[in-house]
């Protein structure tokens, strides 16, 4: 669901569509195709991976797939532009909440993105990136704060790096001034071939606190604290814990008003803490 359209139900698919609810539609209501990814020579699909939690400048979200191109949605039915942004499969993709052109790419090519959208090309080549962020390994996720001024990414290497200082002036900055201060907390990341991989979620309105599935016993959600301007990295403030949790929960999202966590594992399952 996107903030400015909360009725609407997004979904995409391994399928290469994205597809749209209305739920206000009645008993009615059904899926609809709002975009479809272009099939390659053999007619096959790319599989879609990830939709922005909040609207681009347009007023849609953005969806990335499995052959490195992002599509910017409008999905009132027009048509969707999309982009060749790195070379391998992108991750996520995540629009800052307070410059809806700036968006966030992480990918498996170990690099996480930031791209003025206004400034995008249908020629690879002369789409340029406001700044890239290298990694070690694969980058599975990277989340920008609730205020704009810090990026939070989720890395193969078994870290999780909370990115930029306390003014988000400085992601729209030149490359060149850009706060690409980075601080750390090691977290185990290696979910294997058979788990989805984590991303880490910001608590709904912090800019300090986040969190982030977890593979220790017993198992839960693990919660992790960056203080503005402590310089020496991130550091755990606890554990959300529950009987009934006997799984890994690779993915959490906040609620969008509400004081509500949502975690799911790989069989289906989706708990929720208040």
């Amino acid at each position: 669901m996107l903030p400015n359209m909360q009725h609407l139900l997004l979904s995409c698919s391994h399928d290469g569509a994205v597809r749209c609810l209305d739920l206000g539609g009645g008993s009615s209501a059904a899926f609809t195709e709002v975009y479809r990814a272009a099939e390659d020579s053999d007619g096959d699909y790319p599989s879609l991976h990830f939709l922005s939690r909040t609207a681009g400048e347009g007023g849609g979200p953005a969806v990335c797939d499995s052959d490195g191109y992002v599509a910017l949605l409008d999905i009132r039915g027009t048509s969707s532009a999309r982009f060749n942004l790195h070379d391998k499969k992108i991750y996520s993709v995540d629009f800052s909440p307070t410059r809806p052109w700036l968006l966030a790419t992480s990918s498996i090519d170990r690099t996480v993105k930031l791209w003025d959208c206004r400034k995008l090309s249908a020629s690879k080549s002369k789409s340029k990136p406001v700044v890239a962020l290298e990694h070690t390994l694969a980058v599975t996720a990277a989340r920008f704060s609730p205020s704009g001024a810090r990026l939070l990414t989720t890395c193969n290497d078994s870290l999780l790096r909370v990115w930029g200082g306390g003014d988000d002036a400085g992601w729209a900055a030149s490359s060149a001034v850009l706060d690409t201060t980075c601080i750390a907390a090691k977290h185990n990341t290696k979910t294997g071939r058979y788990l989805t991989p984590f991303q880490a979620e910001w608590v709904r309105g912090s800019d300090d606190t986040f969190v982030c599935g977890s593979l220790a016993q017993p198992r839960g959600i693990d919660v992790y604290r960056a203080d503005q301007g402590n310089a020496s990295g991130v550091h755990s403030a606890g554990r959300l814990l529950d009987d009934n949790v006997g799984s890994v929960l690779s993915l959490t999202l906040w609620h969008p008003t509400a004081p509500v966590l949502a975690a799911c594992n790989a069989s289906g399952k989706i708990f929720l803490w208040r």
